[in-house]
C-alpha cells in the first residue's frame, strides 16, 4: 500500500531534495513525477521519501507563486532579496523609511485618510517623525538618514512620495528591501550598457587570454604587442577601428575575481592553497583520536662556537649532507592532538628523515617530564596517549615503509594528505605560523618570513641563540603558554586547549594508555647479542633477569634485543627458536634516568673530555710503568749482547730437533723369488740381489788410531750355515680359522 500524501506540492513547483533541484511535472499513484533541472533526468519520487525529507528539513518546495514573487522582487531591486544584503548606510536608510511606513499605518488605524494632501501637512509630517521614533524605540532613527530628495536628503519627502513608498511596500508583500533608493538601477538596462562592438570585445578577450599566462607578463608591454599582432578585417579598417584603451582592459581585469586571477597567473595548485575552502568541521572528539603531524624548516643555523645565523634555505638542497664544521639547519617536528589542540610531541633535528619521525612518535607515547625538568617548565605537559589516527603529508620523513609499519604495528591508522594541498593538514600547519609570529619573531637573529622583509636588520650579525636554547624556548611555549591560551579554532569556541582536555577527559571513559612493550617492538632499536652468565648487553649496557638466566643457563645463546631509546629500564629479548619473549631489566641503575643518546654522550665525553689532562695522565702512566718494570729486574739492558744470546741458543736447539737421520735404501741380501714367499720348507731358491745404485764418491773415512780395538772377522761358512738352518717363520700353534 502506497504512503498517503502529507504535503501539498502543486504541479510546476520546484522541489529541492538533497541539494538537487527537481521540477514537479505530474503526480503518479505512488509518487511525484519529476524532471531534473541540470540534466533533464525523469523519475518518480515516492511520497514517503518526500514526506520524510520535508519533515526533517532536508527538502524545500518552491511553488510557482513563490517563484513569480521572487522574480518580480529581484527585478525591482536589481537582485536583492533581503535588507542584510545592502550596505550599512543603505540599511540605515531602509530602517528609517520602514519606520515612516509603520507610522502612516498607525495614523490610518486611528481613522485618518492618508491622502497626498494630508501627508503634505506640516503638523502631520512632524507627527510622522515622532511616531516613527516611538515605534522603533530609536530616538536617533532619522539622524543622518537619506529619506528625502537629492536637494533635501534629510527632510521628509512630499505626501505623494510618502504615499508611493507605502503602496510599493504593500504591493511587494511587505518586503522592507523594496524601500531602498535603487541608485544602482539608474542608467540604461544591463543588456544595453555595452559600449564595445564585437571586435572590441574580441580584442579585450585576446589581451586577457595572454595576460593569464604562467609567465606573468606586464600588461603595458602586452598591450603594445597585442595591438601590433591583432588581425583586423578590411571592413574594420575602412570603418576606422580603434583599439580599446589599456584603461578599459584594466577595468575589465578588475572585474575578475582574485581566484580567477590567481589560477591564470600562478596555476590551479597555488590558487587552491591560497583560495581553497577551509576545514570547518569538528574532526575529532576524543583525546588521541586524530593526531596530525608535520615538519617545518625553521631556517636556524648554529656553528661550532654556538653562534647562530639565520638565512633562507632552498628546499631542494635541504637534504644535502653537512660537511664538517658547516653551519647546521634545524627542522621542527611537531604533532598535535586535534580534539584538544594539545601539543603531543616536538623536537629539533638536522634533517627531515624517518629516524626523527620515529623519535617524534615515541615522544607522543611517553611522559614528557624529562623535558619539563630540563627546560624549567612550571606547568604539566600533555600526558602520553595511544594514537588512533596519525595524519601527515607526503614528506619523506613520514611517507616510508618503516614509519608506516611501525604505526600499523601499534594499531594506529595512517592517513596521508595530498601533495601540494595545504588545506588537508591545516590544523598543524597553522601552529607553525603561530610559533613564528609569537616566538621566533622576537628572538635575535630573526630574518623575516620572506627575503627582503627586514631591510634595516641583519639577522646573521645579531644571532645569539643556540639549538639547545631554542629547544628550551619552544618547549616552554608548548608547555607553559600555548595550552592556556584561548583558541578560536573549529570546535574550540574560545576555550583553551587545557580546558578542552579536561572537558574531553570528563565526557569520555578516559584515554587509551600506550603499551611499553609494543613501543619497544615497533619503535625501538634492534640489536643482536649473546647471553652470558651475567645477562646480556646491548650498546654496552647490561641487562639481566631471572627469566633470562633460566633460559640461558650460563651458556652463550644468540638473541634479538629490542630497546626503547627513550626508556632504558627494560628491554625485550627474543631468543632464537623460542616462542616466549623475555623481559630483562637494567643492571647498571646509573643509566635509569637517561636516554640512549645521553648514555652515548656520557661515554663519549669520558673519552674525549679535556684532551690536555688526558695527555698529562698518559705521561704519568708511562712514568709509573717504566719504574715498575725497572725495579722488577726481569728486563735486562737492551744494549748488552747477552740480552740476545738466549734466542740464538733456542733457535739452534730447534734446528737440531728438526734433523732426520738418512737410512740407505739398497737391497743388500738375497730374497725369496716370486711365488715362494709363503714356502715353509727349509730352503727356497735364492733370488739374486738387485744391484745397488752407484753411490757418489765420498771422502775416505778417517784412519783409526792404533789404540782403537778392531772387531774380529766373522767366518763365512758360519754365516751360510746359520742362514740355512734358521726358519723363516715361527711355528703356528693356533688356528685362525
Amino acid at each position: 500500500m502506497s504512503a498517503a500524501v502529507k504535503y501539498r506540492i502543486p504541479q510546476g513547483s520546484e522541489l529541492v531534495l538533497e541539494r538537487r533541484r527537481w521540477r514537479v511535472v505530474g503526480k503518479e499513484a505512488d509518487g511525484y513525477a519529476v524532471e531534473g533541472f541540470e540534466d533533464g533526468e525523469c523519475m518518480v519520487l515516492p511520497f514517503q521519501r518526500i514526506n520524510d525529507a520535508l519533515t526533517v528539513g532536508d527538502g524545500k518546495v518552491i511553488t510557482p507563486v513563490m517563484a513569480e514573487r521572487r522574480k518580480a522582487l529581484r527585478a525591482y531591486t536589481g537582485g536583492f532579496e533581503k535588507v542584510s544584503q545592502l550596505t550599512e548606510d543603505e540599511q540605515r536608510d531602509v530602517h528609517a523609511r520602514l519606520g515612516l511606513v509603520h507610522a502612516m499605518e498607525a495614523l490610518e488605524a486611528e481613522g485618518k485618510k492618508l491622502t497626498q494632501r494630508y501627508l503634505s501637512r506640516r503638523d502631520v509630517r512632524q507627527r510622522l517623525r515622532d511616531m516613527a521614533k516611538t515605534l522603533t524605540n530609536n530616538p536617533h532613527l532619522l539622524h543622518g538618514a537619506y529619506i528625502g530628495s537629492a536637494k533635501r536628503p534629510h527632510s521628509l519627502p512630499t505626501g505623494r512620495v510618502l504615499q508611493e513608498m507605502r503602496n510599493t511596500f504593500i504591493r511587494f508583500w511587505r518586503e522592507p528591501v523594496v524601500l531602498m533608493r535603487r541608485h544602482h538601477r539608474k542608467g540604461p538596462p544591463e543588456d544595453k550598457r555595452e559600449r564595445l562592438c564585437p571586435m572590441h570585445e574580441r580584442f579585450v578577450d585576446y589581451v586577457m587570454n595572454l595576460y593569464f599566462k604562467k609567465e606573468q607578463p606586464k600588461l603595458a608591454r602586452l598591450y603594445e604587442g597585442a595591438t601590433d599582432e591583432f588581425k583586423l578585417s578590411e571592413h574594420d579598417i575602412l570603418w576606422g577601428f580603434k583599439f580599446p584603451s589599456i584603461t578599459t582592459i584594466r577595468t575589465r581585469l578588475s572585474q575578475e575575481s582574485p581566484a580567477t586571477k590567481e589560477v591564470g597567473r600562478n596555476g590551479k595548485r597555488h590558487a587552491q592553497n591560497k583560495f581553497g575552502a577551509g576545514t570547518t568541521d569538528v574532526r575529532a572528539l576524543k583525546y588521541g583520536e586524530t593526531c596530525p603531524t608535520d615538519q617545518y624548516l625553521l631556517s636556524i643555523f648554529t656553528d661550532a662556537k654556538g653562534n647562530v645565523r639565520v638565512k633562507r634555505i632552498d628546499r631542494t638542497k635541504a637534504q644535502d649532507p653537512l660537511e664538517e664544521g658547516e653551519i647546521r639547519r634545524l627542522w621542527l617536528f611537531f604533532m598535535l592532538d586535534l580534539a584538544t589542540r594539545m601539543p603531543l610531541a616536538w623536537l629539533l633535528a638536522e634533517s627531515a628523515d624517518g629516524d626523527h619521525q620515529e623519535k617524534l612518535l615515541r615522544m607522543a607515547l611517553r611522559d614528557k617530564f624529562r623535558e619539563k625538568v630540563r627546560y624549567g617548565c612550571n606547568r604539566e605537559p600533555a600526558p602520553p596517549v595511544s594514537l588512533a589516527l596519525v595524519k601527515s603529508d607526503n614528506g619523506t620523513a613520514t611517507r616510508n615503509a618503516n614509519i608506516y609499519a611501525s604505526q600499523l604495528g601499534l594499531g594506529t591508522a595512517v592517513m596521508t594528505g595530498r601533495a601540494y594541498n595545504s588545506t588537508d593538514n591545516a590544523y598543524v600547519e597553522r601552529m607553525f605560523g603561530t610559533l613564528q609570529w609569537k616566538v621566533l619573531n622576537f628572538l635575535p637573529g630573526y630574518t623575516g618570513s620572506r627575503p627582503g622583509e627586514l631591510n634595516g636588520y641583519d639577522g646573521k650579525k645579531n644571532a645569539e641563540i643556540t639549538p639547545d636554547a631554542l629547544m628550551g624556548i619552544i618547549t616552554r611555549y608548548f608547555i607553559n603558554e600555548y595550552p592556556y591560551t584561548p583558541h578560536n579554532g573549529t570546535g574550540m569556541f574560545g576555550a583553551t586547549p587545557w580546558q578542552k582536555f579536561e572537558e574531553v577527559s570528563a565526557r569520555t571513559n578516559g584515554i587509551e594508555p600506550p603499551d611499553p612493550e609494543q613501543l619497544r617492538l615497533h619503535l625501538g632499536v634492534e640489536g643482536q647479542a649473546s647471553t652470558t652468565s651475567e645477562g646480556i648487553k646491548i650498546f654496552c649496557i647490561p641487562y639481566n633477569s631471572s627469566a633470562l638466566q633460566s633460559f640461558a643457563g650460563g651458556a652463550s645463546k644468540k638473541c634479538t634485543v629490542l630497546l626503547n631509546p627513550d626508556d632504558l629500564r627494560h628491554v625485550t629479548v627474543l631468543p632464537q627458536g623460542e616462542k616466549e619473549k623475555i623481559i630483562a631489566n637494567l643492571s647498571m641503575t646509573i643509566f635509569a634516568d637517561l636516554t640512549l643518546d645521553e648514555v652515548m654522550a656520557v661515554k663519549r665525553s669520558a673519552i674525549e673530555a679535556n684532551p690536555e689532562l688526558r695527555s698529562l695522565l698518559r705521561e704519568h702512566l708511562a712514568e709509573a710503568r717504566q719504574r715498575r718494570v725497572r725495579e722488577s729486574g726481569f728486563f735486562p739492558d737492551s744494549n748488552l749482547p747477552s740480552s740476545y744470546a738466549t734466542i740464538d741458543k733456542i733457535r739452534q736447539d730447534a734446528a737440531e730437533m728438526a734433523h732426520v737421520e738418512l737410512a740407505p735404501l739398497s737391497r743388500s741380501m738375497e730374497t725369496s723369488g716370486p711365488g715362494n714367499i709363503m714356502e715353509r720348507s727349509g730352503h727356497s731358491g735364492p733370488c739374486h740381489a738387485v744391484p745397488a745404485p752407484a753411490e757418489e764418491p765420498t771422502d775416505p773415512p778417517p784412519e783409526t788410531s792404533s789404540t782403537e780395538a778392531e772387531a774380529p772377522p766373522v767366518s763365512k761358512d758360519f754365516e751360510e750355515l746359520e742362514a740355512n738352518t734358521k726358519p723363516m717363520f715361527s711355528p703356528i700353534t693356533e688356528s685362525k680359522v
